[in-house]
């Protein structure tokens, strides 16, 4: 336990002693008990200014500041700065670092792939990033899901792939079930279903043109 509460917790509790014993002594004597009073008010006022409201100021400065989350390492800092210099084989090889030292986290998988699908126009590069760490370990069922939805956007939006697109949200919801996952998955489906719809029209509007 940290010095400073134990203290802390001492002086208090020497305080509330000191209340009591005073207020034994001055019981009855309405003249005294005016003084005590006054004095029990000073004390605890210097109390609140002196422990009180410091504690709850590092409380409330904690909870502003600090957002709860792991931080990130220092190789996406890195990452960022590359891409912001347009290379993108260097930022790729920055969160390849971050794996390196901590294979579990899902961020620089989900970033290469990024990278690989946007900036290197390479869709197939991004699924197969995505497909290797998800068959590299066991992964947590809200990572799994991330991963999975992942590849989802990239069959739909940059190979345009309805039929991959529909088989991986399946494979989510079978994976699953019962879930917000799963819910979502749903969604996203009739979404990718009403995409595919549309974009059949156009093809057979252009067709008969």
């Amino acid at each position: 336990m940290n010095h400073k509460f134990i203290f802390r917790l001492c002086v208090i509790a020497l305080v509330l002693w000191l209340v009591k014993m005073g207020w034994d002594r001055v019981e009855g004597d309405d003249g005294m008990m005016l003084v005590y009073f006054f004095a029990v008010g000073l004390a605890v006022g210097l109390l609140i200014v002196k422990y009180v409201l410091p504690a709850f100021g590092d409380a409330v400065g904690t909870l502003v500041y600090s957002s709860g989350e792991k931080v990130q390492p220092a190789e996406s800092h890195k990452a960022a700065a590359k891409m912001a210099q347009g290379d993108y084989e260097g930022a790729i090889a920055e969160h390849e670092k971050a794996l390196a030292a901590d294979p579990a986290q899902t961020y620089p998988i989900a970033e290469i792939a990024k990278i690989c699908a946007e900036r290197l126009h390479d869709p197939r590069r991004a699924l197969q990033v995505l497909q290797k760490h998800l068959d590299a370990r066991e992964w947590s069922e809200e990572d799994s899901a991330f991963l999975h939805f992942r590849m989802v956007e990239v069959h739909w939006h940059q190979l345009g792939d309805f039929t991959s697109a529909r088989q991986v949200l399946e494979k989510i919801i079978t994976l699953f079930p019962n879930t917000h996952h799963s819910a979502n998955a749903h969604h996203k489906l009739k979404e990718v279903e009403q995409a595919e719809y549309r974009h059949l029209q156009e093809q057979r509007a252009r067709s008969g043109d």
